[in-house]
């Protein structure tokens, strides 16, 4: 088994750390961007190593980035023009820097230079529900961030900057999303006809703000019930097989905050994908996104069943492109280069470490051994992000 230590992550992280400032996103193409400069140093703070860090330079890396008339934070290196604030899909790459250079900065222990001016756009009941007169439903996982991203600038903006009016935007955003969750699978988007696997993933996206601001999660045991389900036999949680560090995450992490009374099936489930993750450590010291198997013909076939709610034409037509007709014409197969957000600029292999993947693998054991503090066979004692936002994890 590929055991951690301490020493080997931060070593990895280190050895992705741009002479210039920040912190490249994987060593296969050293190019560095705000999100994966954030992604590092919140690794560094889950392993409660912040003390390597020269703080001075790396908070001038975040705070030079900050537009003062949005408060955005703005990569230099996105080809695109600031423009439309208040358009989300529009600006998404600008509003994901932003989320993530929040938390990174905030990881320092220090606070942007200027407001959250932008979020004014969706302040009040009115203009939060013509936001979400624009969510395609049908689209839960794409849709679900942008959701997210709002939910953690208002959080931030209560916790932090004191603003009152921030908790109000809040609970009309969880009130609403209530309205959409649908009652048969417990997820989000399952009643327009979306897979269970992608509505999974919008469900992690709310929930962690669900459980900060102690409101009620509807459903939970068709929630729970929906993503055991989706666990391969490999003990992870994507249909191709050897998983995939965002969906084991989003997987893992709903499972955390939906099993109150933490079943025996929910302990199985957990103890099988703690001892898959460790398969996902390179001998760098990280973790890649995935390992395939060669010849992934046995994985996914419970997607085939028609009487499971995991039956959908749309991911049948995927497993069977990927899996089946991949394995004898690999050009049809899955691509090994994968882009966050589509950028070019943050593409990675997914067999070789990178720090989004050991960012949420390492999340993923921690909230695992977090539960079950008997699985844990190294050196660290993790740090969850205390602001809610993806790093959170509930105290009890």
């Amino acid at each position: 088994m590929h055991q951690i230590d301490k020493d080997t992550i931060k070593k990895f992280i280190f050895s992705l750390q741009n002479t210039d400032g920040g912190f490249h996103l994987q060593k296969n193409y050293n190019q560095t961007t705000l999100m994966s400069s954030a992604f590092s140093i919140i690794i560094l703070e889950l392993i409660n190593s912040l003390d390597s860090l020269e703080i001075s330079r790396d908070q001038d890396f975040f705070l030079r980035h900050q537009d003062e008339k949005s408060g955005l934070f703005i990569d230099l290196n996105r080809n695109q023009e600031y423009e439309k604030k208040e358009d989300i899909e529009y600006n998404y790459i600008h509003y994901q820097t932003t989320a993530f250079s929040l938390s990174a900065l905030d990881a320092l222990g220090l606070k942007p230079n200027y407001r959250l001016s932008f979020t004014d756009r969706f302040r009040g009941k009115d203009k939060i529900l013509k936001f979400f007169d624009g969510v395609d439903w049908k689209n839960p996982w794409h849709e679900s961030n942008k959701i997210m991203f709002l939910l953690q600038f208002f959080s931030y903006d209560y916790i932090k900057m004191k603003n009152e009016d921030s908790l109000d935007n809040i609970h009309v955003i969880l009130d609403t999303l209530d309205s959409f969750q649908d009652p048969k699978t417990g997820l989000w988007g399952t009643q327009f006809n979306t897979s269970t696997f992608v509505s999974m993933a919008a469900a992690y996206h709310f929930l962690i703000f669900y459980k900060y601001f102690d409101r009620k999660i509807n459903f939970s045991e068709k929630i729970s019930s929906s993503v055991f389900q989706l666990q391969m036999r490999d003990g992870l949680f994507h249909p191709f097989g050897g998983g995939g560090a965002c969906e084991d995450l989003d997987a893992i992490d709903v499972i955390s905050k939906v099993c109150s009374n933490f079943s025996d099936e929910a302990a199985a489930s957990l103890r099988k994908a703690h001892a898959a993750l460790l398969q996902n450590r390179n001998e760098d010291g990280g973790f890649c996104w995935a390992k395939r198997p060669k010849f992934p013909l046995l994985v996914g076939l419970k997607y085939f069943n028609p009487i499971s709610e995991l039956f959908n034409i749309g991911m049948i037509k995927w497993i069977v492109k990927n899996n089946y007709i991949g394995s004898v014409i690999p050009f049809v197969k899955e691509k090994k280069i994968y882009r966050c957000s589509n950028w070019n600029r943050m593409k990675y292999d997914i067999n070789h470490s990178d720090s989004w993947s050991t960012w949420f693998r390492l999340l993923s054991i921690a909230t695992i051994e977090k539960l079950m503090p008997e699985l844990k066979k190294h050196d660290i004692n993790f740090n969850f992000r205390r602001l809610p936002s993806i790093g959170w994890m509930q105290s009890e």
